[in-house]
């Protein structure tokens, strides 16, 4: 997702200098749109591609129906993840933790998945990695291109970080996420269902 500033809902003079989690937490919860917190400053949520929509509504309906009757639940994209010391709003998270009615973040976010672009690549990539890799809960964070069937898993290793040499890359149409931890398996050809791609890459209508 793209982030912005945000601006009008609170003037700067008002503005903390440094946003702590529980007055974010407070003051996003009387917003009518979303924001994410980032390094103690608030910032809006902006708008993605059809195929960023496309293909994140694919994978949220692929780990609703794969996750039904177990214990651990798929979000997204409306439940944030506290992230380190930031707020986050992943495409899609599965959350191990108690039902809490009410709550406003994901109580136990054990994997989480984020649609990506080429202007999104570097926040993800480095800045929510840093993020997700600060919350030891999350075993597994999974990156899904939206220009090509591709796909980079990440899995907490021995020494507790969700570092590069864990990392997966997973490509063409034959490809599929994999976790056997929740014995999931999600197919390339069904989180692409809908897109097209040009330049003579494959298409997964």
């Amino acid at each position: 997702m793209l982030l912005f500033r945000q601006e009008g809902a609170m003037s700067e003079a008002k503005q903390p200098a440094h946003w702590t989690w529980e007055a974010y937490l407070d003051w996003e919860a009387q917003q009518s749109n979303r924001y994410e917190l980032v390094d103690g400053q608030v910032h809006a949520m902006g708008g993605g591609t059809a195929e960023h929509d496309t293909i994140a509504n694919n994978l949220r309906g692929e780990l609703r129906a794969r996750m039904r009757g177990k214990p651990c639940r798929p979000h997204g994209p409306d439940l944030k993840v506290k992230a380190g010391r930031d707020g986050r709003y992943p495409d899609a998270l599965i959350d191990c933790g108690p039902r809490v009615p009410g709550a406003l973040h994901a109580q136990e976010p054990v994997a989480v998945f984020e649609v990506l672009s080429k202007s999104t690549a570097w926040i993800d990539q480095n800045l929510k990695l840093r993020d997700y890799d600060a919350t030891p809960s999350i075993r597994y964070y999974i990156l899904i291109s939206q220009d090509e069937m591709r796909a980079m898993i990440y899995t907490r290793d021995r020494d507790g970080r969700l570092g590069i040499h864990s990392a997966v890359l997973l490509e063409g149409v034959d490809a599929s996420v994999e976790i056997a931890e929740f014995d999931l398996t999600l197919p390339f050809p069904t989180l692409y269902e809908g897109i097209e791609f040009t330049s003579g890459r494959a298409s997964a209508r």
